[in-house]
């Protein structure tokens, strides 16, 4: 079945998973999360925050369907719009670097490399806009329904981590040290496995990672976060 990417928008944003449409741990401050949710309005201010970082940043997300059903998505952003990233004891977030939120991939489509293209997608979205690396906080223990992807797989796509915490850890990937090497290994690169890539501007991922990206996701531990699975 044909698999398309579509930017995260006010419009999309109604196909992203109801809890997940309502979540503002990122979006919003932790008093302001608590406000929100007191005064039932969460999914207003994603709204709002999505609004707002779309027209003073550009792009900060995008969603991915597998025919009509939404197979997973990803957010992400500077960090000067994310106000939980101040947060974290392993903050805070570089200034050359963009902040990769959180990513999701719904239960059926676990294990297909889908949570591999999406940071891909990340990753060419961000370098077409002069940013060259990516950091994140990632989750060390595996919590369930949290709202942090597992830094294992993190690590499994090219992320270094830069900061140690027992519990979150900031990772970060170099884009720049990432094309070197694509490039380097252009010539010799063989793929065992067909690779189908978005069916928009995003045939370039590739560059940015040297091995195929198909079936070979490290999404083998189930983590939940509101009805789905965050990527691992």
């Amino acid at each position: 079945m044909h698999r398309r990417m579509v930017n995260l928008t006010l419009d999309s944003l109604e196909d992203v998973p109801g809890r997940c449409r309502a979540c503002v741990f990122w979006e919003l401050s932790p008093l302001r999360a608590e406000a929100a949710r007191d005064v039932g309005e969460p999914a207003l201010e994603k709204e709002s925050w999505l609004s707002h970082t779309l027209l003073e940043w550009g792009g900060c997300g995008r969603i991915a369907y597998e025919g009509e059903a939404v197979a997973g998505y990803v957010t992400f952003a500077s960090p000067k719009f994310v106000p939980r990233s101040m947060e974290f004891p392993s903050g805070p977030v570089s200034p050359d670097a963009a902040l990769l939120m959180t990513a999701y991939v719904a239960p059926a489509y676990a294990g297909t490399g889908l949570g591999r293209q999406l940071v891909q997608t990340v990753a060419a979205d961000l370098a077409r806009r002069g940013i060259y690396a990516i950091e994140t906080f990632g989750d060390a223990r595996g919590e369930s329904n949290a709202c942090l992807v597992p830094a294992d797989f993190y690590r499994s796509v090219g992320f270094k981590t830069v900061r140690f915490d027992p519990r979150y850890p900031r990772l970060r990937l170099d884009l720049r040290s990432a094309i070197d090497r694509s490039v380097e290994e252009e010539g010799s690169m063989e793929f065992q496995d067909p690779v189908e890539w978005f069916k928009l501007d995003d045939l370039e991922l590739e560059q940015f990672f040297g091995e195929p990206t198909t079936g070979r996701s490290r999404i083998d531990r189930p983590g939940s976060q509101r009805g789905g699975e965050l990527l691992e």
